[in-house]
């Protein structure tokens, strides 16, 4: 199996290739991004040897992708390229030309190469606000109510994932994650935030925020992603098709408690703005069901223990420091 990471040097790419790497039915894993991976990850990715290529490519140019296919014989595409919140609204056009239609441009490429399997991002914020669902978890069975331009490019593509898939044959899975946390994160506010909280003091930096970090949210980390799609590439079609990624509402304290446990010292200080009052009436949900993937596929999140440790030492072998046990 020869498997395309469209976007593989991103935050969700570049964890995913290390974990389709490391699976033994996978003979090839091809990066396509525009710009090649971290030295920090790309240590990781040399054990591997020939199994890894990195192809510069560009995933709104339909050129690029199908000359990657081509090239490398690709059986199988993830399509992680996508610009966040934060980024899109400086920038319009070039958040419609990658969200949109480059996502649409992935699906065209499996079309015209006989590719019959694609994995691809699609997000959280198509529920809308907490308020729509109430004071519960929220299911891929929920009514989807897009309120930012970046939520309903993602509507959008589930929309045009399911014509391709009527109309060609095409399987799709989309995936439906909540917020990331990860080393070297930067947008929009909440993620970038949640990510320094551990990354900073991993390497010794002070972190402060000038909120009370009480406010929580449903989290999750590009190591779970690439787990999940590594499940997900092994079935030539998914018994639904989207599913949620996230687990338990957890604040910045909560976080910042576990960072403490592998680096005492760490120099963490929250302010005292509370959350919102009206919290629930914008932006995306925080409580998160990700009871499908678990009951399709065996699926579950790290925990928070695991993720953070993760998280601490990839920020720690990115500054060349040792690694903690």
């Amino acid at each position: 199996m020869n498997v395309l990471v469209i976007g593989g040097n991103g935050l969700f790419g570049r964890k995913t290739v290390l974990k389709l790497l490391q699976d033994t039915d996978i003979s090839r894993v091809v990066s396509m991004d525009v710009i090649p991976p971290k030295e920090w990850i790309m240590s990781r990715y040399l054990e591997y040897g020939e199994k890894f290529k990195y192809a510069r490519g560009d995933v709104s140019e339909l050129e690029d992708i199908l000359n990657i296919i081509r090239i490398w014989e690709i059986d199988k595409i993830v399509n992680w390229a996508f610009l966040l919140p934060g980024d899109i609204e400086g920038n319009p056009r070039l958040s419609v030309k990658v969200n949109e239609l480059g996502m649409c441009n992935a699906f065209e490429a499996a079309r015209l190469t006989g590719i019959s399997r694609v994995i691809y991002a699609s997000s959280w914020g198509v529920y809308g606000p907490q308020d729509e669902n109430g004071d519960r978890d929220v299911t891929e069975d929920d009514h989807l109510h897009p309120g930012s331009a970046y939520a309903l490019t993602k509507q959008l593509s589930e929309i045009l994932a399911a014509q391709y898939a009527e109309l060609y044959g095409i399987n799709f899975t989309a995936l439906r994650p909540t917020i990331a946390y990860g080393h070297g994160a930067r947008t929009p506010p909440m993620i970038k935030n949640y990510s320094d909280l551990v990354s900073f003091p991993a390497v010794g930096m002070f972190f402060s925020i000038d909120q009370d970090g009480t406010s929580k949210t449903s989290l999750f980390t590009p190591d779970d992603i690439g787990t999940f799609t590594r499940l997900l590439l092994h079935v030539d079609a998914s018994p639904h098709p989207a599913y949620n990624v996230g687990g338990p509402p957890t604040s910045m304290r909560q976080v910042a408690e576990v960072v403490r446990k592998y680096i005492p010292d760490a120099k963490i200080e929250f302010g005292n703005i509370p959350p919102p009052e009206n919290r629930g009436k914008f932006g995306i949900p925080w409580r998160a069901s990700s009871e499908r993937a678990r009951q399709d596929f065996g699926f579950s999140l790290l925990t928070l223990e695991e993720a953070v440790k993760i998280h601490i030492n990839d920020a720690r072998s990115e500054a060349g420091l040792e690694l903690i046990k």
